[in-house]
């Protein structure tokens, strides 16, 4: 469990290009120190491992290595600006689904459905009280609000605001929105992460699965039963996935080639 996911910053996206660039760039290699990044790109120290910290939780870089992931290279490729909305949401799912990044997966899983105005100081206090256990005072009273404020930052001042799920209203205070659909092929790559992360080798899930667990599409993405039914009707209909729904059953089965990497180059070719 790490609190400072984000050490207070929102995503600079820019900068984030700038490294996964830079990594793409050292293919081959096994292990790129972040002195390296440093020294390559000018970028000061301690904001290289912030930006590397939020970049492994995006599911960009392997953790400690910082060698590019599948879908780092595909989008250093395909999409080194995140212009793409299936880049956003498949960032936003990665990184809310993994409740190591305490702080940010409680926001998405339990602070947004749970209400639709938001305070960054009642958040902290409200849905974070149980962490004085495992934290020292002075990070619970000072640097949780700022990895609140960052989480809400990060979906109203970076790349991640074009999925409109949340809007500023005032210094510190916010409003939920209705976000931008998400695209057929990224609820794909979801629901093949979900079964790669935590359902391995099912062949079948069942529907109110996808919609309700944990860490599931439906309720990382925040969409209703009504929505990941219709999601998984398209993708049925495209052939990518079988629903069953006669007498008993009520799932949606995959394919054994169904994996995150399929679905990438799908999404970005190659």
């Amino acid at each position: 469990m790490k609190l400072q996911f984000t050490n207070g910053y929102r995503p600079r996206f820019d900068q984030i290009t700038r490294i996964l660039q830079f990594l793409h760039s050292q293919e081959g290699r096994r292990k790129i120190p972040p002195q390296e990044i440093v020294a390559a790109l000018g970028i000061p120290d301690k904001q290289v491992e912030n930006l590397t910290s939020m970049m492994t939780g995006f599911g960009l870089v392997r953790p400690r290595v910082s060698l590019l992931t599948n879908f780092g290279r595909a989008v250093i490729q395909s999409d080194p600006y995140f212009d793409k909305l299936e880049t956003l949401w498949i960032i936003h799912y990665i990184v809310s689904s993994n409740p190591e990044w305490v702080v940010w997966y409680r926001i998405i899983n339990l602070v947004l459905p749970a209400q639709d105005h938001f305070e960054i100081d009642l958040v902290s206090k409200q849905y974070f009280s149980d962490l004085a256990i495992h934290f020292s005072e002075r990070t619970i009273s000072e640097k949780l609000p700022k990895e609140v404020g960052a989480v809400f930052a990060a979906y109203t001042r970076s790349e991640l605001s074009h999925l409109e799920i949340l809007t500023a209203e005032g210094t510190g205070n916010f409003i939920k929105s209705n976000a931008v659909d998400v695209p057929a092929l990224a609820f794909l790559f979801c629901l093949a992460h979900f079964r790669e992360q935590y359902v391995p080798g099912s062949s079948a899930l069942n529907i109110e699965e996808v919609c309700r667990a944990d860490n599931s599409p439906g309720k990382v993405l925040l969409l209703s039963e009504c929505q990941v039914r219709s999601q998984l009707g398209d993708l049925h209909n495209a052939g990518l996935v079988r629903l069953e729904q006669l007498a008993n059953l009520d799932q949606v089965r995959l394919a054994d080639d169904l994996t995150t990497e399929f679905v990438l180059q799908k999404i970005y070719g190659g």
